[in-house]
């Protein structure tokens, strides 16, 4: 081999180690999106990627972008739950998107910092529980329905029948309950006054720039914010924003650029 293609293979080398080093670095220093942009009926999904980014010592921050009306009350309370326990260890920035109203904002709440657009939809803090009582369709229609059951509670909720006034009284405790906690954790979170609480509790729509205004976020921006947020947090300054769902290969490559 000549001097000139022995010295241009050296070069070719130290290129391609600084290249494998640096993408090397990126990939152990890596922020992570996960997104909720549906209504909240389960909590498995989101809860697996969180624990997920939570045990992977490669991910720095987590961005949690939610752009979801809410849902049901126990699976939102079940990932607030998660996020506390991830902020614990690591930064979490939560970004609200064109909606983020009452359990979604009740997630979002938990996170380290909480970026909003302007005109983003949040508030409508609230908790209510439904029994839909379809006995007099099934008279008119002649439907008969017998029951047998292990208890008196079996059929609770069904529509066969009206709930008596024990259970009315129940459901009542248990919506005021949970009103109650939601509210207490979303005050401790963001710190707000009695008056502010107040507020929020009411149920309300609140905008994004009102919700600054009010304590509920700390500014207006985007995802890009969150980004550099999050990078500040961290004190990251080479890493990569890769999506929750995407595997460690896909994370390599594009630590090297190539994806």
């Amino acid at each position: 081999m000549s001097r000139k293609k022995f010295l241009c293979l050296i070069f070719l080398v130290v290129i391609f180690a600084g290249w494998f080093s640096f993408a090397l670095y990126r990939y152990l220093n890596q922020i992570v999106i996960l997104s909720i942009t549906t209504p909240i009926y389960s909590f498995q999904d989101v809860t697996f990627e969180l624990n997920n980014a939570l045990r992977d010592p490669n991910v720095k921050a987590l961005i949690l972008y939610i752009d979801s009306p809410g849902g049901y009350a126990y699976p939102c309370i079940e990932i607030a739950e998660q996020v506390k326990n991830f902020v614990k260890e690591k930064p979490l920035i939560a970004v609200m998107g064109s909606e983020c109203a009452s359990g979604a904002y009740y997630i979002a709440s938990f996170a380290t910092e909480v970026i909003t657009y302007n005109n983003t939809i949040t508030g409508g803090i609230g908790v209510l529980a439904i029994w839909v009582d379809l006995t007099k369709y099934y008279e008119e229609q002649g439907i008969k329905v017998w029951v047998w059951s292990t208890g008196e509670e079996k059929d609770f909720g069904a529509p066969w029948r009206s709930p008596t006034e024990e259970e009315k009284a129940s459901i009542q405790a248990e919506v005021d309950r949970i009103f109650n906690k939601i509210m207490e954790d979303i005050k401790k979170n963001r710190d707000l006054t009695p008056e502010v609480a107040e507020d929020v509790g009411s149920g309300r729509i609140i905008y994004g720039y009102e919700a600054v205004e009010m304590g509920l976020a700390d500014k207006v921006g985007d995802i890009n914010t969150a980004i550099d947020d999050a990078a500040k947090i961290s004190g990251l300054t080479l890493y990569i924003v890769v999506p929750s769902t995407m595997d460690f290969k896909a994370r390599f490559l594009r630590a090297l650029g190539l994806l």
